[in-house]
């Protein structure tokens, strides 16, 4: 058995191409068969190198590997179109010998029976039919003699010896006419799977009106990939049980694409938000530790200091659990930086008051008297000052978290205070009392 995907780099990989790229993978995976990428270019004038590099990159970071193909090579000398153009031209040529293509204003047409059917069982839709008479003769060669698409993939999925054929629902219309040019080759057709396009949750085809539709988007989004993949693997299937979070080697235990749905899979990027961060918080405490620096150095383009590391390392189990992806933290931890700091304005107005101030002060006066300055102890002196005031946490609590943090939205009070430390506190206190 061999799948394949074979991706055209006029853009970044696509979520859709991504999708169909996973169940490949995972057919081949589950049945112990091969899975080939190779780059289909012979639009020249719209690929290039850098839409490759985007496609090659993108599906190693979901986790994808291929056994033959682009980069990892195999039994053939190469695995892009673009190079291949003398064995489309040869075939083109000898189906004109035999009377299979004929010229029309300097591009070479094949020629479509006058009657009958094009049958094959689609492993999703099931048994397909096309008549003969609702398909025009089509284009094979250009007249600059380059191949259009429907000529180089067949010919492709002939040579590498592709065994079946999963794409998108959208090529469905193309496959009877490459159906047609394996006949006329004397080769065998592989199986045909026809997945279901991806749709945004208003039920039209996913487009950029949805949002970002390219992976390299949701990457730097801060989307893990391990997030991405689970979620892919749910868009047209399910391993059963009602179960939406599980790891790669269920997902290949589980795969078939007999179980594929042909509706339309509706992309929810809320879903998505929601899944990663499950996994976030799922990820091991030393592997989420280095993701967390590192994304707070990208962010910042700058090595933490140690005294930063320091502060941070008591905060991180605590912002994990606050998480939706990993772009968040910079906003999390900024307030533990060597950077400029500065109280949102519009955050201060809305929390500001008499109370408040009262409150900071008496708070203030607490830490500076500590001897210990634990999170316990911080904790047990702003709950106490709330009962020596009579005021509600959200009067105390609110003003403090933005005078100490700079915003309303911050890791937990206590935590944020503890990791801060007690002289950084204090002072950024006394910057927002007014009287003192």
């Amino acid at each position: 058995m061999k799948l394949r995907i074979a991706p055209s780099p006029t853009g970044n990989l696509h979520i859709g191409n991504a999708r169909t790229a996973l169940f490949n993978w995972l057919y081949a995976r589950a049945n112990n068969g091969k899975f080939l990428v190779r780059i289909d270019d012979t639009d020249t004038e719209r690929s290039t190198d850098e839409y490759e590099k985007n496609i090659i990159e993108n599906l190693r970071w979901l986790g994808l590997d291929w056994d033959e193909g682009i980069e990892v090579g195999g039994s053939k000398e190469t695995y892009r179109q673009s190079s291949r153009f003398e064995r489309y031209i040869e075939v083109a040529e000898e189906l004109e010998k035999q009377g299979l293509a004929y010229r029309e204003e300097g591009a070479l047409r094949f020629k479509i029976p006058d009657h009958g059917e094009v049958n094959f069982q689609d492993v999703v839709r099931g048994s397909m039919s096309f008549n003969l008479n609702d398909i025009e003769d089509f284009v094979i060669l250009r007249s600059d003699n380059s191949p259009t698409y429907h000529l180089a993939s067949t010919v492709d999925d002939i040579d590498y010896e592709i065994t079946l054929v999963a794409r998108g629902e959208d090529i469905l219309p193309s496959t009877p006419k490459h159906i047609l040019l394996m006949n006329a080759l004397d080769s065998e057709h592989p199986e045909f799977c026809h997945l279901p396009l991806l749709f945004g949750p208003d039920g039209k085809k996913l487009s950029k009106r949805h949002g970002d539709t390219s992976v390299s988007a949701y990457k730097d989004k801060g989307i893990l990939p391990e997030s991405l993949f689970n979620y892919m693997c749910l868009l047209g299937w399910s391993p059963g049980n009602d179960l939406e979070i599980f790891d790669t080697e269920l997902a290949i235990e589980k795969f078939d694409l007999k179980n594929v749905l042909p509706n339309p899979a509706i992309f929810d990027t809320k879903k998505l938000l929601w899944m990663n961060g499950q996994y976030i918080r799922d990820t091991k405490d030393e592997i989420f530790k280095e993701l967390f620096i590192n994304s707070i150095q990208e962010s910042i383009a700058r090595d933490l200091f140690d005294e930063e590391l320091n502060r941070i390392e008591k905060i991180v189990k605590s912002v994990q659990e606050r998480l939706e992806t990993m772009n968040d933290i910079s906003e999390q931890v900024m307030f533990l930086l060597d950077e400029p700091f500065e109280v949102n304005s519009d955050d201060w107005k809305n929390v500001n008051s008499e109370d408040g101030q009262q409150y900071m002060k008496n708070v203030r006066n607490k830490f500076i008297s500590a001897s210990n300055f634990e999170l316990k102890d911080i904790e047990e002196i702003m709950r106490e000052e709330l009962k020596v005031l009579d005021i509600k946490p959200k009067i105390g609590f609110q003003i403090t978290r933005v005078a100490v943090t700079g915003t309303k939205i911050s890791p937990p009070l206590f935590e944020s205070i503890y990791a801060l430390g007690k002289e950084t506190a204090i002072a950024r206190l006394a910057e927002s009392i007014v009287d003192l």
